[in-house]
């Protein structure tokens, strides 16, 4: 029994799921999108040396800009047809993106930012990109902050693959 239970820590020790948790909240005062984004710090500087940006430099917010679409559009010029079969050839944009800053918390980093909407309504939809790139089997949970929580008192959350790497959101109730 000892040996199984060490052959099944060192299997989940050997392949550890790499995740990211992002809370988000529609202001509806400042019709904002509120978003913490936490990340690991190795995940951080891996980032940060995929774009060659320094330490100290303000690289988040662009980073962010190129991975994180809110209502997700294709680029002009571009195709849709070809998002399916090379997802990371298309251009997308989405509604704007304000860094607002980071914060560690011992192996993390929490990234905070906000998603603009010009038009008073938050937005619909969400695709992400993030650390794709770095890790296939990446994981992206979105729990969505002031929605009515799930019959068994948990929040109710998304998750996000390179396999289903958007959803729909709702922000409002």
């Amino acid at each position: 029994m000892t040996s199984v239970l060490v052959a099944l820590w060192s299997t989940l020790l050997m392949h550890p799921v790499h995740e990211t948790v992002c809370e988000i909240e529609w202001n509806a005062e400042s019709r904002r999108v509120e978003v913490a984004l936490r990340i690991d710090v190795l995940d951080e500087q891996w980032m940060a040396r995929s774009i060659q940006a320094d330490a100290d430099e303000d690289w988040q917010g662009e980073y962010l800009r190129s991975k994180l679409f809110f209502d997700p559009q294709v680029g002009q010029g571009e195709r849709a047809e070809s998002e399916a079969a090379k997802p990371e050839a298309v251009k997308l944009s989405g509604r704007p993106i304000r860094w607002v800053g980071r914060k560690l918390d011992g192996g993390h980093a929490w990234w905070f930012f906000e998603v603009v909407c010009q038009d008073g309504k938050p937005p619909t939809s969400f695709q992400t990109r993030l650390l794709f790139d770095r890790q296939r089997d990446y994981q992206h949970r979105i729990v969505v902050l002031g929605k009515p929580v799930a019959d068994d008192g948990k929040r109710v959350s998304i998750l996000l693959t390179e396999q289903k790497p958007s959803a729909a959101l709702t922000l409002v109730r």
